[in-house]
């Protein structure tokens, strides 16, 4: 078959286990339309525990910060966000170089469904994420840090956002383009994240920013979520 375009599915790595376990297992699974290449790359950082269950390339870049995670919760710091901009930039310089037409940068707390990718690729949107909901907040919004969520993403669609992140397509043009997730001096301090910056990049580069709703992922971003997702799998059998 003739080979039409590659993909890299690629995140930073910081995850318990059997997160990271289960995360896998739903990549695993993900349809792949005929002539698409897909390969994996990961960035560990300050988790060796994890490089045995990594199915994929991986580098372990140790920004020699510390974040803490809860039963229940993230505990997030300005600083612990800053590093991002960097493993952010790591995997798509990996994408550059190697080639790949598609930049599929899924958090390693993102539960797939096996259509997503599929359903991207079809979509032909430059940037276009797949969303997911945590506690009433999604991972799609209109406008400054978290603002202007419409409950019209719970109906299956495509929709133009703002901004967006977490589980995102990027046609390798974007970057091309000069768009990245490096910080912006002048906003660092107001808007927490990288996936801001990115976003806004993008938008004063011309590209649109959308969120598919037809196959929203899950969000195990804690081991108390990953313990009810467990629980529910159990029972279904």
């Amino acid at each position: 078959m003739q080979l039409l375009s590659k993909c890299l599915i690629t995140a930073p790595l910081k995850q318990d286990v059997r997160i990271f376990d289960a995360y896998q297992d739903a990549l695993d699974k993900l349809i792949v339309p005929g002539g698409v290449a897909v390969d994996r790359y990961y960035v560990v950082n300050d988790c060796p525990e994890i490089i045995p269950h990594i199915r994929g390339d991986y580098e372990i870049f140790d920004t020699g910060d510390r974040y803490e995670k809860t039963a229940t919760d993230h505990i997030w710091t300005h600083d612990n966000l800053s590093k991002m901009h960097d493993l952010r930039n790591t995997t798509v310089r990996r994408m550059l170089q190697g080639g790949y037409d598609y930049w599929f940068s899924v958090d390693t707390d993102v539960i797939l469904q096996p259509e997503t990718l599929v359903t991207l690729l079809a979509a032909d949107k430059d940037i276009v994420s797949e969303i997911f909901w945590t506690n009433g907040w999604c991972n799609a919004w209109m406008y400054d840090q978290a603002a202007g969520m419409s409950q019209e993403w719970k109906t299956p669609g495509l929709y133009r956002v703002g901004m967006t992140g977490a589980c995102t397509l990027v046609k390798r043009k974007v970057f091309e383009a000069g768009a990245d997730y490096s910080p912006i001096p002048c906003i660092n301090k107001v808007l927490w994240g990288e996936d801001r910056h990115f976003c806004i990049r993008a938008n004063c580069l011309g590209f649109e920013l959308w969120v598919d709703t037809h196959f929203p992922a899950t969000h195990l971003f804690t081991a108390a979520e990953y313990k009810k997702w467990s629980e529910r799998n159990d029972a279904i059998g």
